[in-house]
């Protein structure tokens, strides 16, 4: 198969894709329905493909999907390294878990949230021990970054508001206030939410399953939407000072940025999934990152989940404008040419190629 075959042009593809790719690699697959249906009415699973033995010390983890829509990429990430036979050359004591679609719901639908409108990596959070961070700027900007009609012009003025608001506060403030997360607002954007979601639940039980044993586990999440066009940018939210993020750095170099540290123009964050995946497996020392892929200018892409928010609360997402719409967010977190596929998928093999590498040292 060539690049472009391992990707899919919707959910339902994407999984068939997986499970046939999944299967001729010889891996054990445990599909975990999803509660709710797809947007042409099929059913939804978080997919688990497990190849190597059960007792490992050691773990790659790769999951797609987390931000719904992104799973155009992730899926094809898996897709294609399974395929391509990567998985028949782990190293010894050494074991695959590839995650698909942590997100069905958001994939299928082309939302980066959930169906709780809840964005799942700012959702990891040990509710029973701690309050949601809390996120008092947000409410400052939630009126007009949620209007109650969409067209041109509104579009325009609320991309005026924010570069006013940027602005006035500085990058750094007014990116926290408006991506980095909020728990107070159920119908705003980047929205937390105030218990575990599904997906959160699902994840948890995944890990409590299959990594309960591991002594070292490396995992990837494949995102897109932020940085220059076809980029991949590895990033690690583990503490400054830990062995995680030093490891991280050993293995994957320069590639390695850090928002603790102010090397990302992500915000610092709270209730990744990445870093719920390293709190269920306290046994193991975990080296997690995302795999950041850029797509569209930062404005863009933001508008896309503004409007994709106003309509899922007030729109038709079946209507001409509700088409445009999710033609919009879609080109945001997946552009579906040759060009960027051809600079994100070798990347990423070559990422999990490293991680193993990584992983093979005692």
């Amino acid at each position: 198969m060539s690049i472009h075959q391992y990707f899919s042009p919707d959910y339902a593809t994407a999984r068939q894709k997986f499970l046939h790719a999944a299967k001729d690699a010889k891996a054990e697959v445990e599909s975990l329905q999803h509660p709710d249906t797809g947007i042409a009415g099929e059913d939804l699973f978080t997919d688990v493909a497990w190849i190597g033995p059960k007792d490992a010390r050691s773990v790659l983890v790769t999951v797609s999907g987390t931000h719904g829509i992104e799973g155009y990429y992730g899926s094809g990430c898996q897709v294609g390294w399974l395929s391509e036979g990567h998985v028949a050359k782990l190293p010894a004591n050494t074991a695959m878990m590839s995650i698909h679609a942590s997100n069905p719901y958001g994939f299928s639908w082309g939302r980066r949230v959930n169906e709780d409108n809840m964005d799942i990596n700012r959702n990891f959070i040990d509710f029973d021990t701690k309050q949601p961070p809390a996120n008092p700027a947000y409410a400052e900007v939630h009126d007009w970054l949620v209007p109650h009609t969409w067209s041109d012009e509104i579009a325009s003025g609320i991309q005026q508001k924010i570069a006013a608001y940027y602005a006035r506060v500085g990058a750094k403030a007014a990116t926290a206030a408006i991506v980095g997360g909020q728990h107070s607002h159920a119908d705003g954007i980047f929205y937390g939410g105030k218990q575990a979601c599904w997906s959160h639940r699902t994840i948890k039980a995944i890990a409590q399953k299959y990594l309960s044993t591991a002594k070292r586990i490396c995992v990837l999440d494949y995102h897109t939407g932020l940085g220059p066009f076809g980029y991949s940018e590895m990033i690690c939210r583990h503490p400054v000072d830990s062995d995680s993020l030093k490891l991280a750095r050993q293995w994957f170099g320069d590639a390695v940025t850090s928002p603790a540290m102010g090397q990302s123009d992500s915000p610092i964050i709270e209730g990744n999934l990445r870093m719920g995946i390293a709190r269920f497996c306290a046994q193991a020392t975990v080296v997690a990152s995302a795999i950041e892929v850029g797509t569209l200018s930062s404005e863009e892409v933001r508008l896309s989940v503004i409007a994709d928010n106003w309509l899922h609360l007030r729109g038709d997402v079946f209507s001409p404008a509700g088409r445009q719409i999710k033609a919009q967010i879609r080109a945001a977190f997946y552009p579906d040419n040759d060009e960027w596929r051809g600079l994100c998928y070798p990347r990423a093999v070559e990422i999990q190629k490293l991680a193993l590498a990584g992983l093979s040292v005692a």
